[in-house]
């Protein structure tokens, strides 16, 4: 079968990866890397910042050496909407018939303005008879052709679109144990929650909050010119010891709306699945912001807090190079990872 990568547009930067899938347990890991967006945008439809993503992405192949045209790319959760379902055990061709419905009940624009795809999270729900969980997600059609425009336009074949979060726990749980996990997932404007249940995929929520959001509350804050509170987010994080816990209270002002949604997740999985979320794992290049580890252990009863690698079940092929900041690369090793 012809070989493809996963690609992952990111309005900070864009994100590529190969590999080579090698049983349940392991998989190969091909190319790895990552070009700044010099566009700061995602908007396929503006021509100015299609032209700039376009150079971008040629040279971040070129330098990859990916030669493959076969591409999965990931659309951002805070472009679809998406929600998971329990529903009554059915077919996935009687699924395929209800899902229509269901999104009306939800999608706030048209479905005929929509582009609509659903997976069977757990054909068969723990304790609950004869109830299936399902992930739907609706697209903007406009918006997938614009994506899909470009991706053309610079040479590429798209074998399909995906959610950021599916590609996520795709990676994350990679021959995992099956460990109850919350993850964050932190990107420049946006994160996302989710809680992944014996390897399925249970919850789903964006907090329309990142890293962007961060600096500009510090920068606030502080009065300080962006660039430098970019810097001093990045340096010195929630370390209360550093500048007597300023940088720190600044960036609480947003990071403390996302614990709450992050606890009101865990309350609800607790209340909806019986079962106690065990560890946390932080994805995103908002991952390596310093002290949020022990912040959120600290915050959620010393609960196991873990910066995401999704090359840990990986094994190094010949030519590549794993960067230091592997979180930043969950997504598109999951979209990578996607069997067809």
């Amino acid at each position: 079968m012809t070989a493809y990568f996963g690609l992952d547009i990111g309005s900070s930067s864009i994100k590529a990866v190969q590999t080579t899938m090698m049983g349940a347990k392991t998989f190969g890991v091909n190319s790895v890397g990552l070009v700044v967006n010099p566009a700061g945008s995602v908007d396929f439809s503006n021509p100015i910042v299609s032209d700039k993503l376009k150079v971008s992405l040629k040279q971040l192949l070129a330098d990859l050496k990916i030669k493959d045209k076969r591409v999965v790319v990931s659309i951002s959760e805070s472009k679809v909407f998406s929600r998971i379902l329990t529903m009554p055990s059915m077919s996935e061709a009687e699924l395929a018939s209800a899902i229509k419905w269901e999104a009306e009940q939800f999608v706030p624009i048209p479905v005929s303005e929509v582009e609509l795809d659903f997976s069977i999270l757990q054909p068969s729900i723990p304790g609950e008879d004869k109830k299936m969980l399902v992930y739907l997600v609706a697209a903007p059609k406009k918006y997938l052709q614009a994506m899909v425009d470009f991706l053309t336009s610079v040479g590429l074949e798209p074998i399909a679109i995906e959610s950021e979060m599916v590609a996520v726990s795709r990676a994350l749980t990679f021959g995992d144990t099956g460990a109850t996990t919350l993850i964050l997932h932190m990107g420049a404007m946006s994160s996302v929650l989710a809680i992944v249940d014996t390897n399925a995929l249970t919850f789903s929520y964006v907090v329309e909050s990142g890293g962007v959001a961060l600096t500009r509350a510090l920068a606030q804050s502080l009065a300080l010119p962006l660039p430098q509170a970019e810097e001093y987010k990045r340096t010195y994080g929630l370390d209360e010891n550093q500048l007597e816990g300023k940088v720190r209270s600044g960036l609480l002002i947003v990071l403390d709306t996302i614990v709450s949604e992050m606890r009101k997740a865990m309350e609800y999985h607790l209340t909806t699945r019986k079962s106690h979320v065990s560890r946390i794992v932080l994805s995103g290049g908002g991952a390596y912001l310093p002290s949020l580890g022990s912040h959120l252990s600290g915050v959620f009863g010393g609960i196991e807090v873990i910066v995401a690698d999704s090359f840990a079940k990986g094994k190094v092929n010949k030519g590549a190079v794993i960067p230091r900041e592997k979180a930043v690369y969950s997504v598109a090793t999951g979209l990578s990872q996607r069997i067809f």
